[in-house]
């Protein structure tokens, strides 16, 4: 009965934690999104998975596939779920005894010097040994180690969210990149139509200047314009160039490959006309950085219970057993064995304030976790709502443009016929034509704004990472395997 009793009180102290356990930290958001019923969005549950094949346009679907499988930044948060579960083996190794075995052999003499006066006379002699000894095994009674392992796990979830957001950043890079590459070949293509217009407009020039009817006046007017147009086409390539590195920068490859993927010139894909963006309290649980700063605030929580148990005593139980011998065979001789095993109790009393500190530095971290997390749930859903806000304006910018460029266009049409029959002089048709330009222009920069916006506000939602290859590869990680 008294072992028994003795027994059920130590396993009740053994499952005993000091220190707070962490609940999570109450966040209320709003419910509804302020422009959650615009023609850009719906409250609808956003269609987050594989967003991207949304667009209809096989050549993005290969780009992320490749960034998926070759990105560098994904291949270093990986490595760094992977360290994180290693930290967790290592915080989980402390609830098993430290056990070592080893065979020992000397030679050994003693001082003859030191024996003389008895009259002894020694010879050299082997000894022989061989056992385990256990240092000193820690009985987790007020939770030191429990609390260190729960710490580990919420860092080790806090790196696969991080591998999460990762890949979702990833993947919004190479769309937004993608949508940039597509526009910025609209804006050379309108340049280069442009520098045509400009060229038969110099032709016409140059006819009436034969003719009589105008001056070399206009003629060099005509030319001005042509060079200044073809003078912001090798500015546009640039930026063409610079975009493409930076595809294969994403893609993990060299720039060569991503110049023969788009070459050809392709439009900027649409994406849906809608989309449906839920309710801001879904963040809590999609967002990558929210979940990951959430887990984080508990491995903090857990740390100040590790720091509290510094301060009451520590049991432990050490011992060893060794067989010992002059001769090699006497180990086999179970009369030539020898062991010590027992408990300690230490207590640490008097440190001069260490393990105080600690307690309110661990204290003070666990406060700034929370407020970390609670600011990561606000700074998301101002995220969202930027998002949605950029793509109605986008939006409508891009109707308004598609109606300036129609009017341009037929102004332009008519100001052409105007100056063949010489109702109008050289320079009220050049202005017009750049005014076609510009719109035309300011056109393509807004398709292209509108097409990033939808890609950034699927990232903003949560970008998809459920079910996709992201979680298989941080699964794999956080069970040790090698993806």
């Amino acid at each position: 009965m008294i072992a028994s009793a003795t027994l059920g009180a130590l396993c009740c102290l053994i499952s005993c934690k000091v220190g707070p356990n962490y609940e999570k930290p109450e966040v209320v958001p709003t419910q509804t999104w302020t422009e959650s019923s615009t023609t850009a969005v719906t409250p609808t549950e956003p269609e987050l998975n594989e967003w991207w094949k949304r667009f209809n346009d096989p050549v993005l679907d290969q780009l992320v596939e490749e960034a998926q499988k070759s990105n560098l930044t994904l291949e270093q948060a990986l490595a760094n779920v992977r360290v994180a579960f290693a930290a967790l083996g290592v915080s989980e190794s402390e609830y098993w005894p430290s056990i070592s075995t080893a065979l020992l052999y000397q030679r050994n003499k003693t001082n003859e010097a030191q024996l003389a006066a008895a009259g002894v006379v020694t010879e050299p002699w082997s000894m022989w040994a061989g056992g385990a000894a256990m240092a000193s095994w820690e009985i987790d009674l007020w939770g030191r180690v429990a609390r260190t392992v729960e710490s580990s796990k919420a860092s080790l979830q806090s790196e696969v969210e991080d591998l999460r957001d990762a890949l979702i950043s990833i993947r919004s890079q190479v769309g937004m990149t993608y949508m940039q590459v597509r526009t910025t070949q609209l804006q050379i293509t309108i340049a280069k139509s442009g520098a045509d217009n400009l060229r038969q407009t110099l032709d016409l020039t140059m006819q009436k200047f034969r003719a009589g009817t105008n001056t070399l006046l206009d003629v060099g007017q005509s030319q001005t314009d042509l060079d200044m147009q073809l003078a912001t086409i090798p500015t546009l390539e640039a930026n063409l160039a610079a975009s493409i590195f930076s595809l294969a920068q994403l893609c993990g490859t060299t720039p060569a490959p991503m110049l023969e993927l788009l070459g050809k010139v392709a439009p900027i894909p649409t994406g849906p006309l809608t989309v449906g963006v839920g309710i801001p309290a879904d963040l809590l649980r999609r967002r990558t950085d929210v979940r990951s700063s959430e887990r984080l605030a508990a491995a903090a929580v857990a740390t100040i219970g590790a720091t509290e148990a510094l301060n009451l005593p520590v049991f432990a139980l050490s011992g060893n057993f060794y067989l010992a011998a002059t001769q090699f065979s006497g180990l086999g001789t179970w009369s030539n064995n020898a062991y010590a095993f027992g408990p300690t109790v230490s207590w640490l009393i008097f440190q001069g304030g260490y393990v105080e500190s600690l307690i309110a530095q661990s204290k003070g971290q666990a406060q700034a976790a929370i407020a970390h997390y609670r600011n990561t749930v606000l700074s998301a859903i101002q995220d969202v709502e930027t998002c949605i806000s950029a793509l109605t304006q986008s939006q409508e910018t891009t109707r308004r443009y598609q109606t300036a460029v129609d009017s341009a266009q037929a102004t332009a049409d008519l100001a052409v016929l105007q100056f063949q029959a010489g109702t109008i002089d050289l320079e009220k048709m050049l202005s017009i034509q750049n005014l076609l330009l510009d719109a035309q222009n300011a056109l393509a920069q807004s398709q292209g704004y509108m097409a990033q916006n939808i890609v950034n506000l699927y990232r903003a939602l949560g970008g998809g990472w459920e079910n996709g290859s992201v979680d298989t590869a941080a699964d794999d990680a956080a069970k040790g395997k090698e993806s």
